[in-house]
């Protein structure tokens, strides 16, 4: 976190969305997250960005677990290959 300001205190919207993704993902010290959840609780722009980022993940995370079809992955290998070809005789 910022080391002109200590651990302690109350935090502020600018403090809070700076470190937005280590408070999503839990990497601040502990005395930090429990400064920034106090504020975030409290404060209704803080907590829709929190929750944005947090429905974004959810979302990505759900998309990057479904598979291709079969029919699409072989189009795409063959365009490849295609493309690996005309690359190395050019």
């Amino acid at each position: 976190m910022n080391q002109d300001r200590p651990n302690t205190g109350e935090c502020r919207c600018e403090e809070a969305l700076e470190h937005l993704y280590e408070y999503v993902d839990s990497e601040l010290p502990d005395l930090d997250l429990v400064r920034l959840r106090a504020h975030i609780e409290e404060c209704v722009t803080c907590l829709q960005a929190v929750s944005a980022e947090t429905e974004l993940r959810v979302v990505l995370k759900r998309s990057c677990v479904e598979v291709a079809p079969d029919a699409l992955r072989m189009r795409v290998m063959t365009q490849l290959s295609l493309l690996r070809t005309t690359t190395s005789t050019d």
